[in-house]
């Protein structure tokens, strides 16, 4: 087999060359043959009566039959074996053909992409050469459309845009523009200049210029199937020294005392630096003014504009102040250690770490389970409380909610049947049940070992055993961040994408860097 991988090679590389040479030969013998019937030609010795073409007599049967005979299959012969030689040495060319007919087109793509780049449509004066970033001169206004100043606007990296965004969002971008930017709508059916095919050859340019992905799984598919093939392990080499310089650029912030935290220097990213054009930052699209600058936006990290974007310029993103966790809510918990659990981001999980790091397993709905079971056999789950940590508890109360209004709503015994009103007690009304005693948690405390707790709605657990939790947060949140949005699919709680301008952050930046930003989120921002 290695040696027809070889074959293959050599003949894709000279598929050419066979041809000329064969089309050579049969050329060569066509001459010949045409000049070997000129020179043996008789010249006509009288006139055309006189020697009828026809007046001699032809072969005889015996020597059509023989001599003729053999020599005609002889040629045909010798014609067969040449196609039967030929035809392989074709067909060994014809996937370095179709492949060398690929990298031309790809080649002729990438060239007439970087034409418009750096000349047609110019990206390179907002964007930088390589696409590393740059300015856009930008008049800054305030909501009435009056004149603030004229300022530089940060125009984000390009370099990486493929690994935030997939071809046809970036395709989007282009046709389309960013409202709230200056970046112009450049395809046709925005209103630009540029055709879907020169949309197309830009973006094929813009591969050229991408950096080291960071994803795992895109590192290990580098190359071959084999996930320590070499163009993986040098895959893994680059995406290691890119970390190293994110995590320095991200220690600088920290120790210069730009940032209060590893969170919120990552969700501001570049800020002050201008470290990758802001195109790490999630507070480019989701504070108003970010892309500014602090020269022209001073406040840009105060409480109620830092991340509650809605705002102009660079409005583009949601505000998340406020309504993270309704939009995520907590769905796990944290490592003892206050790290994430490496393990919960993925499916299968079969077990978290209480906070003595006792194993607690869960079901395949990610539910915390105890280790007692139903009437049905099936696992009794463990009941969580306000601030996260799990209750068994062997009683729990009903809820009354007279007039159904679930704010006066209080615990009585379930074990207590409720009692139907007579005429005289609810005002000559029959058939409404009568409000049952409210039960005491000291009551229960009385009857039940264990604690006595009050449940987030209002119920009474009785008998319960707890244990203490690390703190909560959200696998769905984290999924969301490194994913990005997808045009016209939902996300987390009634979320619901649009365009599918929410880049996805998993080639860009490392999981605890994006874990950070995450607790910054559901921290901090939460609370504005």
């Amino acid at each position: 087999m290695s040696f027809l991988f070889g074959a293959t090679v050599l003949f894709a590389a000279n598929f050419r060359a066979i041809g000329l040479v064969v089309f050579a030969v049969i050329l060569i013998g066509f001459i010949a043959l045409f000049v070997r019937n000129v020179f043996e030609a008789k010249a006509e010795l009288g006139s055309e009566v006189e020697l009828a073409a026809n007046r001699l007599e032809y072969l005889s049967d015996e020597e059509l039959e023989t001599t003729k005979l053999d020599r005609s299959l002889t040629f045909a012969l010798v014609i067969l074996t040449i196609c039967a030689v030929v035809l392989p040495f074709y067909w060994l060319g014809e996937p370095g053909r179709q492949e060398g007919a690929i990298e031309t087109l790809d080649a002729t793509f990438v060239r007439r992409g970087e034409a418009l780049y750096t000349g047609g449509a110019q990206c390179v004066n907002c964007h930088g050469g390589g696409g590393v970033g740059g300015v856009a001169a930008y008049v800054y206004q305030d909501a009435d459309g009056q004149f603030l100043g004229n300022a530089a606007w940060n125009a984000p990296a390009l370099n990486n845009v493929l690994h935030r965004y997939s071809d046809e969002e970036v395709s989007y971008v282009l046709n389309f523009g960013r409202p709230g930017s200056p970046m112009a709508a450049w395809g046709t059916p925005g209103g630009g200049p540029l055709t879907s095919q020169q949309v197309e050859y830009l973006i094929y340019y813009l591969r050229t210029l991408q950096v080291q992905n960071l994803d795992p799984i895109e590192i290990a598919a580098a190359g071959t199937d084999d996930p320590l093939d070499a163009e993986s392990v040098l895959a893994l080499e680059a995406a290691d020294e890119l970390i190293e310089d994110i995590r320095a650029e991200v220690d600088r912030s920290l120790e210069d005392g730009e940032f209060g935290s590893i969170g919120e220097a990552v969700f501001n990213l570049g800020l002050y630096s201008g470290y990758r054009a802001g195109s790490l930052s999630c507070a480019r699209c989701h504070t108003s003014g970010w892309s500014l600058g602090p020269s022209m936006v001073p406040n840009l990290l105060d409480d109620g504009i830092a991340a509650c974007g809605g705002g102009d310029p660079s409005g583009i993103g949601f505000s998340l102040c406020g309504g993270i966790k309704e939009r995520f809510p907590d769905d796990t918990w944290k490592h003892p250690s206050g790290r994430w659990l490496d393990e919960s981001l993925s499916e299968g999980v079969e077990f978290v770490y209480a906070m003595d790091s006792t194993e607690i397993p869960l079901d395949e709905k990610g539910n915390a389970i105890t280790d007692r079971t139903d009437a049905d056999g099936n696992p009794v789950p463990y009941t969580i409380v306000e601030n996260g940590d799990l209750a068994d508890c062997l009683y729990y109360s009903e809820l009354w909610e007279p007039g159904e209004i679930a704010a006066n709503a209080y615990p009585f015994d379930g074990r207590v049947p409720l009692v139907l009103a007579e005429e005289d007690q609810v005002e000559g009304v029959t058939g409404v049940f009568v409000d049952p005693p409210r039960i005491e948690p000291a009551a229960l405390q009385a009857e039940f070992d264990g604690e006595t707790i009050t449940l987030e709605d209002r119920r009474v657990g009785a008998g319960c055993t707890l244990i203490e939790m690390p703190p909560r947060t959200s696998n769905a949140h984290y999924n969301f961040i490194f994913n990005g949005a997808n045009q016209g699919e939902g996300y987390g709680r009634g979320g619901q994408s649009g365009a599918g301008m929410m880049p996805g952050f998993g080639g860009l930046l490392p999981p605890d860097l994006l874990q950070a930003v995450i607790d910054y989120e559901r921290e901090e921002i939460e609370q504005r």
